[in-house]
């Protein structure tokens, strides 16, 4: 006997569309200021029901038109987190420093910890803020506007 092959059933429920909240937004972006990524702000993890997902935020960052300052509010927001994240690099160099001077030996692991910690720092500044945090590294080409541009390369 031949069964015919029945279709799974989606066994979660479909989740209604979240709808835009100026609070739930301010809340975002007060997260986002203190350091934590757009991630864990829409994630699940939160138990708050109100938050949107990732593809709906992005949608609503897309959406100009109805959206206008969304865009800008999330970069400033970013940037706000970049200077947060830094004072708080800040902070535990000074600590580290403090407790080093009232120890006899400082702690190995904890030094490369914080090292670690501080370069994690500097490259999300210069990567998610790089107009302020970047290496200011130029090039300049100096001539007259006649003559050929030649470049060499040596072997």
């Amino acid at each position: 006997m031949i069964t015919q092959l029945q279709p799974i059933k989606n066994i979660r429920n479909m989740a209604n569309k979240t709808k835009f909240k100026k609070e739930v937004i301010k809340d975002i972006m007060e997260e986002l200021a203190i350091g934590q990524s757009i991630r864990s702000c829409l994630s699940p993890q939160n138990k708050k029901e109100d938050r949107p997902c990732w593809a709906t935020f992005r949608s609503w960052m897309n959406n100009i038109s109805k959206y206008p300052t969304l865009r800008q509010d999330y970069e400033r927001a970013k940037q706000d987190g970049i200077e947060y994240l830094l004072s708080d690099a800040q902070e535990l160099i000074n600590e580290s420093l403090i407790n080093s001077k009232t120890k006899e030996k400082t702690d190995l692991g904890q030094t490369h910890l914080v090292k670690a910690y501080i370069d994690l720092a500097k490259w999300k500044s210069e990567r998610l803020a790089p107009k302020y945090y970047a290496k200011k590294d130029s090039l300049a080409l100096i001539g007259d506007d006649k003559s050929p541009l030649v470049v060499k390369w040596d072997k």
